[in-house]
């Protein structure tokens, strides 16, 4: 595969952190604004290999440092929006967490609000369709979630059409989150949730018997035939972040990623970066790291995108649009 042919070929994303995906130079323009130790930006990038998630997510004590006002998280999340658009990801869903942005004395809504400029401002400047999920933080009660997930719900922002819930997952498992899950769902958004990031291949079944359509990561479903059985019946979708996925310690290396096992037996994978700037990657990056070490090919890289695309939280009119330009696309490759 080619660097080129796979940058420019559509692709689709459905697993982005806000946070953790602002680009480094719009980083250091936000940080030049206030008194901000420029130093500390050179450790938001986290290490190849990590001990594991706790220590990957170090460099997010200093980034959200830098997204507590509006004008910051607008910029940030128009910057974000451009980057993806601008190595031809074609849709993109977003996912922030409001309650780590009120240091600064913001409301959710407002939140909500700097967030839905931002990406409004990159769809009428690129082409790429953009939807915000939001994120509820395991290390916060349930009752501070439920809270912020009905003030998000209020703001009535058409641009927010999922629930996520994200953090270690020994924080808190998934059977404890029923209230927010059941709740999001009867408010009408759609549900991914976080699962089998830290070897809890029964978190990932929790997950889906809670309505979770896709699955954030999902690697320790490789650990049970079951739990895989149960991913093939119900559709679900994998949202795998390769990267981000060896340098927590998802897996170990290479060899051990289950994506083609996955794609064998009939589970249903997408590709994402997770946090494009803490992991130093783009989606293009991704696939170009799975052709060196795996062998995929565009054909397998097509059939990854439209998996995305059957997952996304969108209208079934963006769908069919968006599976044209992909096989179009895709064509002369294959």
């Amino acid at each position: 595969m080619q660097k080129e042919i796979v940058r420019q070929l559509p692709k689709v994303e459905l697993h982005c952190h806000l946070d953790g995906s602002v680009p480094m130079a719009t980083l250091k323009k936000l940080a030049e604004k206030q008194d901000f130790d420029m130093s500390l930006l050179d450790q938001i990038a986290a290490p190849e290999k990590c001990t594991d998630l706790v220590d990957y997510l170090k460099g997010f004590d200093i980034l959200l440092q830098l997204l507590q006002t509006s004008e910051q998280l607008e910029e940030s999340a128009f910057a974000i929006a451009e980057a993806a658009a601008l190595e031809n990801v074609r849709y993109l869903e977003l996912r922030f967490a409001p309650l780590l942005h009120t240091d600064a004395g913001m409301t959710v809504p407002e939140i909500i609000a700097a967030v839905s400029r931002g990406i409004k401002k990159a769809m009428e400047q690129y082409d790429i369709v953009v939807n915000l999920l939001i994120c509820g933080m395991r290390p916060h009660s349930n009752e501070d979630n439920l809270k912020m997930l009905s003030e998000a719900i209020s703001t009535q922002e058409q641009l927010l059409v999922g629930f996520d819930m994200a953090g270690p997952e020994p924080d808190m498992a998934n059977d404890h989150i029923e209230p927010l899950t059941a709740f999001a769902q009867d408010s009408g958004l759609q549900l991914t949730l976080h699962a089998g990031e830290c070897g809890c291949a029964h978190n990932v079944v929790q997950a889906i018997h809670l309505g979770a359509k896709r699955i954030g990561h999902g690697i320790a479903a490789q650990m049970d035939e079951k739990t895989q059985q149960l991913c093939i019946e119900k559709g679900t979708v994998i949202e795998m972040c390769p990267t981000s996925n060896i340098q927590t310690n998802a897996v170990e290396d290479w060899e051990s990623y289950p994506l083609l096992d996955f794609m064998e037996k009939g589970t249903k994978c997408c590709i994402n970066t997770d946090n494009r700037t803490v992991s130093d990657t783009t989606l293009t990056k991704e696939y170009l790291l799975l052709a060196e070490h795996l062998g995929i090919d565009y054909a397998m890289m097509k059939k990854l995108n439209l998996n995305g695309l059957t997952g996304a939280f969108t209208t079934s009119e963006t769908k069919e649009k968006l599976s044209a330009v992909i096989n179009s696309a895709y064509a002369p490759y294959i």
